[in-house]
């Protein structure tokens, strides 16, 4: 799957299982399909993680979910 932004086309190189409408590029930056545009990370507390259809996801809720997409 290739994303096109602005300026640079981007590859997915993970996809996130339950949230099918974003992906995390070969730039290790998670991007949204719709709106393409990148997914900032965000501290909440002490956790890291992102916001992705408005609920808060920490880097080791999301870690399992990865699913590695093969070329």
């Amino acid at each position: 799957m290739k994303l096109k932004l602005k300026s640079k086309t981007i590859t997915a190189a993970w996809l996130i299982e339950g949230f099918e409408g974003y992906f995390i590029g070969h730039d290790n930056k998670m991007y949204r399909i719709a709106t393409r545009r990148e997914i900032r990370m965000v501290l909440n507390g002490y956790s890291k993680g992102y916001y992705l259809n408005r609920k808060f996801c920490s880097l080791t809720y999301l870690r399992p979910l990865l699913r590695k997409i093969e070329i």
